[in-house]
């Protein structure tokens, strides 16, 4: 797993929420990944805690579908785009039952992506979903957002966590 990571990804990590360590043992905190290109836009993202090879899956899938966005766009940026929210339409559907209508998804257009937003995932659906559920409802209505922009939703509003710059707290 370390090779097929090392030689896909770049890794970095950030702290962004805080949790106590009381006699040992950490209390509260979550975890995040995201899959990135190296402008810090997102392909894929992971909410919660996952095992090996799970984790191995989800890095898979998003160097799979980075791949066949680049094959099908043929360098359109637009098309890019439509090929990665396809990706995630086709998980949501496939994992969740859940078919977002058309109609329903803002329109990808040339420029920088819309701003996500937690509207999407609020929903009495987007309540119903899981984590993962949820992530793929993001990334279906915002394709390959700016992962400045999406890591609080995701911490906030599908982990239910709060952002925090407070170191750990060990007692």
């Amino acid at each position: 797993m370390g090779r097929f990571l090392s030689d896909n990804f770049e890794a970095t990590h950030q702290k962004v929420g805080t949790f106590q360590v009381v006699n040992g043992v950490k209390i509260g905190g979550n975890v995040a990944s995201y899959f990135c290109l190296s402008d810090g836009t997102v392909i894929h993202a992971v909410a919660g805690p996952l095992g090996a090879k799970e984790f191995l899956r989800e890095a898979r899938w998003a160097v799979d579908l980075r791949k066949l966005a680049a094959s099908e766009a043929g360098g359109d940026p637009i098309k890019y785009r439509l090929a990665l929210r396809k990706g995630h339409l086709e998980r949501l559907a496939s994992e969740n039952g859940l078919r977002l209508p058309p109609r329903t998804l803002p329109v990808v257009a040339s420029g920088p992506p819309p701003v996500p937003t937690s509207n999407e995932i609020r929903t009495k659906a987007g309540r119903a979903l899981g984590n993962q559920g949820q992530v793929h409802t993001l990334l279906a209505y915002y394709p390959l957002p700016q992962l400045s922009q999406l890591y609080t939703i995701v911490f906030e509003d599908v982990l239910k966590e709060k952002v925090s710059t407070l170191p750990v707290d060990a007692r």
